[in-house]
């Protein structure tokens, strides 16, 4: 998966966010969003780790009520862990 710059506008300005950061960096609730579509948890913790970047490639992994964000070089972004 990719977010590019189209679809982080679009996200933007469909919550009302100007924050320039996000001209280079994906908000993360919109990678959270992403990651949570297959499951339908009610609890769960949020443990942003590192920057994504816009047209940044990233994968999801399922694991044990664990659902990690990497990068193709294998670095976690985010981590979300059913409680």
């Amino acid at each position: 998966m990719k977010f590019d710059i189209s679809l982080v506008n679009q996200y933007l300005s469909i919550i009302h966010d100007s924050n320039p950061i996000h001209q280079e960096i994906v908000p993360g609730q919109l990678v959270c969003e992403w990651l949570l579509e297959e499951v339908e948890w009610q609890h769960f913790t949020v443990r942003y780790k590192n920057p994504i970047y816009i047209d940044e490639t990233l994968e999801k992994s399922l694991q044990d009520n664990k659902i990690k964000c990497i990068n193709a070089q294998g670095m976690v972004k985010i981590m979300i862990e059913k409680q």
